[in-house]
């Protein structure tokens, strides 16, 4: 009986570690699926969030054109056009130079502006990774973070401290909802126009990203896998956007 006694006492101890262990959260799903929304509506208080998005966002507004226009997050990863020449000059976004040799398969050629503010990108996010397990908070890796090996590069932020922390993959379907996907994305893009900004994921990107997914597997680490479905929740919001557009144009 003393046995079975320690055996349930330690149990319980280690449930309540379990319990009041920090959490990682790795998000996995592609843009336009509801990712912040689901931080906005599920944390009481606001977790320690590592989004490149956003770090892009806070660079773009500190490059400007020299009409002064704020760069956009567009500007972020503007290429040269087709048949654009090593040295030419684009007075946006400076010289033509040779990409980075993990970008060259799919562009041989960037802008040097626009190459250093990615690097800023780079680093700043890495600062940010770095920040993860001294701000004692929850973490929320809100990326796509759609292969294995993205997922595996999220758990950085908790490198060392694998330990401390209850890791959980939060996966949005998004199957047969392709197409609706794109649709918020469109609509995003208009809602961000009118403030102007301006944010474009082109249908050939998401596709791409549709088709690289990789299931999540216990295998890759996590305590838990979470599913979140909001395609229906995507489905109505597209429906009452058009319905809400009809009505405008027929008065």
């Amino acid at each position: 009986m003393k046995n079975m006694k320690l055996i349930i006492e330690n149990f319980n101890k280690f449930l309540t570690e379990q319990e009041n262990k920090k959490k990682l959260f790795i998000l996995v799903g592609p843009p336009s699926v509801g990712k912040s929304h689901w931080i906005e509506k599920t944390f009481e208080n606001k977790p320690y969030i590592i989004s490149r998005d956003d770090i892009a966002e806070e660079v773009a507004g500190n490059y400007s054109s020299p009409d002064g226009t704020p760069w956009s997050y567009d500007d972020l990863f503007i290429p040269p056009p087709k048949g654009s020449k090593l040295g030419e000059v684009d007075e946006n976004y400076g010289r033509v130079i040779r990409s980075p040799k993990w970008m060259r398969k799919w562009q041989p050629l960037s802008y040097s502006k626009v190459k250093r503010a990615n690097d800023v990108i780079q680093q700043k996010f890495m600062e940010r990774v770095r920040g993860a397990i001294p701000s004692n908070q929850d973490i929320v890796v809100d990326m796509t973070n759609m292969t294995a090996p993205a997922r595996l590069r999220a758990m950085d932020a908790i490198k060392g401290s694998e330990q401390d922390y209850k890791k959980v993959a939060v996966v949005f379907d998004f199957e047969d909802s392709e197409e609706i996907i794109k649709r918020v994305a469109v609509k995003r893009q208009n809602d961000l126009k009118k403030q102007g900004k301006a944010k474009t994921i082109p249908p050939h990107v998401l596709d791409r990203m549709f088709k690289s997914f990789e299931e999540v597997k216990d295998s890759e680490g996590f305590d838990e896998i979470i599913s979140v479905d909001n395609r229906e929740a995507l489905r109505r919001l597209v429906d009452s956007d058009e319905e809400s557009s009809i009505s405008d144009g027929e008065m």
